[in-house]
């Protein structure tokens, strides 16, 4: 990994975990999950899943309220969704939606951000329980009890998946050809955020 982009990734990383901390005592709204599939939809899929992945455990190791490290298996389960979201934005950054205007493309953003908040719900939600054994009554009981915070965090998500994460692409990747100096860009239509996101990318040139 070049040292160009193992500083993007340790950026996005810092930005999960400042984020978390900043919003931790906000029930169910964070940014966390949209830093995730931006690093995706900035580095890659393979480089989003790994970033997803660190800065989750990060995050959740430290998290001021308690830290994940006392709920390896709730932790893991962060780590796997987390991962997932990011693998999801470096694969819908590939995706060819070039023929779909401002806002079905940002439509299209905010159902893959409640698809990966989704995700992270369920696995969050019934790894404990299942791990501890509990009867299936008794999860679906946990479900219920939740299912007020976890609209909340749908909700929240899906509109910041909307409203925010095309201008987050849009200015991680300025940022990604400012590190890297003499890159080549795929044709744009526009300069606005939307023409950003998906299928194009940001390649290096070779060394000249």
């Amino acid at each position: 990994m070049k040292p160009t982009t193992m500083a993007l990734v340790a950026m996005f990383m810092a930005l999960m975990v400042g984020s978390g901390w900043a919003l931790a005592m906000v029930p169910n709204v964070e940014f966390v999950t949209a830093l995730a599939f931006t690093a995706g939809a900035t580095l890659g899929p393979a480089l989003g899943a790994l970033t997803g992945a660190g800065g989750m455990f990060l995050f959740s190791a430290t998290n001021p309220v308690g830290s994940g490290l006392a709920f390896p298996v709730l932790l893991a389960a962060q780590i796997t969704s987390q991962a997932v979201v990011g693998l999801l934005g470096g694969l819908f950054s590939r995706s060819d939606l070039s023929g779909l205007t401002r806002w079905p493309r940002r439509l299209s953003i905010a159902a893959a951000g409640l698809a990966g908040t989704l995700l992270y719900d369920s696995l969050t939600s019934i790894s404990f329980p299942l791990f501890a054994g509990a009867p299936p009554s008794e999860i679906i009981a946990l479900l219920i009890a939740g299912l007020v915070f976890t609209v909340i965090h749908q909700v929240s998500n899906t509109l910041i998946f909307f409203l925010l994460v095309p201008r987050f692409i849009q200015v991680s990747r300025k940022s990604r050809k400012t590190l890297l100096g003499k890159v080549h860009h795929e044709p744009l239509r526009s300069n606005t955020p939307d023409s950003l996101i998906p299928g194009q990318s940001i390649r290096e040139k070779p060394p000249q």
